[in-house]
């Protein structure tokens, strides 16, 4: 009876024993699956960190080259204008030194300009009030009909055959003078001169006062 006893004791710790050594190696067994499957997690968190930040800087990098093509409009844009305005300034400062031309100065500039036009000979001459007395003065003798003025002086300095005078009435210009013919009217004020100028030639304007550029 007691043989019987303690083969079942030796035969109940083997079992205990093989339950054991099964249930470490599960317990290994699950411990190698669980960290295999940390990694993975950790591996796959790991990515899809570098891919958000690869595709913020991405976003980043092309805000940065879209702020700086604004900035750099935007410099453009105010340097062109602060040219213009500098421009506008100089030809505004031109018309301003026309006017204040010595007698001498001033006759030969009227003209000129008169000698580059087309005259039918019996235009008529609008100067501005403040100018008026001026034009009579160097271009008249005296003789005057309903408010026309014979500018002979003038007339003799253009040439033969014409019969230019000048109106009592005054025009709304800053200098210069509007010439009034029986089809059309010739704009030969300073304003529409300087304007005209500079339309056509501003590129060179611009690049006599900003030559130390490029």
């Amino acid at each position: 009876m007691g043989e019987v006893l303690l083969a079942e004791n030796k035969l109940y710790e083997k079992i205990i024993e093989k339950g054991k050594a099964e249930a470490k190696a599960i317990v290994t067994a699950g411990e190698a699956k669980a960290g295999q499957i940390a990694e993975e997690i950790l591996s796959a968190a790991r990515a899809e960190a570098d891919k958000i930040i690869s595709e913020a800087k991405l976003r980043a990098d092309d805000r940065i080259k879209t702020k700086t093509i604004e900035f750099e409009q935007q410099a453009r844009h105010k340097l062109l204008k602060a040219k213009k305005e500098l421009i506008e300034r100089v030809i505004s400062a031109a018309a301003a030194k026309l006017k204040e031309l010595p007698d001498e100065k001033f006759v030969e500039l009227t003209v000129k300009m008169l000698k580059r036009e087309s005259l039918a000979g019996d235009e008529i001459v609008k100067v501005s009030a403040d100018e008026f007395a001026r034009y009579k003065r160097l271009f008249c003798s005296g003789k005057e009909k309903e408010g026309l003025h014979d500018l002979d002086k003038l007339n003799d300095l253009l040439g033969p055959g014409l019969g230019l005078r000048l109106s009592s009435e005054a025009v709304d210009i800053d200098g210069g003078f509007i010439l009034v013919g029986r089809d059309y009217d010739i704009d030969l004020s300073y304003e529409a001169i300087l304007s005209a100028l500079k339309e056509s030639r501003e590129p060179e304007i611009a690049k006599l006062l900003f030559r130390t550029e490029g």
